[in-house]
């Protein structure tokens, strides 16, 4: 499984670091729902959630165009009601850790403890633990949101030894 783009750790795409917290941002939104994306309104909600430029939606289409400039014109595709990655929920860290827990579960479930340790520990090796600052932005959001996923495999890994 190659990891093409990375959030938890840091915002990177296939290993090139991307530091405006904006884009980082667009890209936890998208992530965050992989297979029907964001609606325009909740993009723009979550990008400037302490007010909004006075044209929003042209913001959002500029901010789209710069992170295609930055990734290539095919990882953000449109959609009838706003955007979404194109990118497999395998490529995507956050994603991948999901499926590493999903798959930890199952196999453990079937009595097969070497593979789910295996799961676990492939988890584990996407998942960096991190502190809650408080922070609302959403690429904060969804490593709050994931972290509830490390501390289980941690578990799963634990009991799997």
């Amino acid at each position: 499984m190659t990891i093409e783009l990375v959030l938890l750790p840091r915002v990177a795409y296939r290993g090139r670091e991307i530091t405006s917290p904006r884009l980082g941002s667009l890209l936890a939104l998208l992530a965050d729902d992989l297979r029907t994306g964001a609606s325009t309104a909740r993009l723009i909600e979550g990008l400037w959630p302490d007010g909004q430029p006075e044209h929003p939606a042209k913001a959002l289409q500029v901010l789209v165009s710069r992170a295609r400039a930055q990734l290539g014109h095919d990882v953000i595709e449109a959609t009838p009601s706003g955007y979404r990655l194109t990118l497999a929920e395998s490529r995507i860290d956050a994603g991948a850790l999901v499926l590493s827990a999903a798959a930890c579960a199952r196999l453990s479930r079937d009595g097969d403890h070497e593979g789910a340790l295996a799961q676990a520990e492939a988890g584990l090796a996407l998942w960096t633990a991190h502190e809650d600052p408080g922070s609302a932005d959403p690429l904060a959001a969804l490593r709050t949101a994931r972290a509830s996923t490390g501390r289980w495999l941690v578990r799963a890994r634990a009991l799997c030894r």
